[in-house]
């Protein structure tokens, strides 16, 4: 494998258990998070950089279609100083 392929994958193995929530312990998250990991390294990747991107995160994350909750808003915020370039 590639290093660029290798490192997406560490970037959304460990996107993925901050979404699915890190514990001592556990190493893999479950499929719905590795799914919402995608869009939400997607997301903080792309090109462009605004005001909403926060709250779509959240809501990528809570899947709560406009209310996410608190938790996911720390999870997206996590994410975000995480992740962006």
């Amino acid at each position: 494998m590639s290093t660029a392929i290798d490192t997406r994958a560490h970037v959304l193995r460990e996107a993925s258990l901050t979404i699915c929530g890190r514990r001592e312990g556990k190493t893999v998250a479950c499929a719905s998070c590795l799914r919402k990991a995608d869009a939400v390294v997607h997301t903080i990747r792309g090109p462009e950089l605004n005001t909403a991107l926060l709250p779509r995160l959240a809501d990528i994350i809570c899947g709560s279609q406009g209310e996410p909750c608190a938790p996911c808003w720390e999870k997206a915020t996590t994410l975000l100083l995480e992740l962006r370039p």
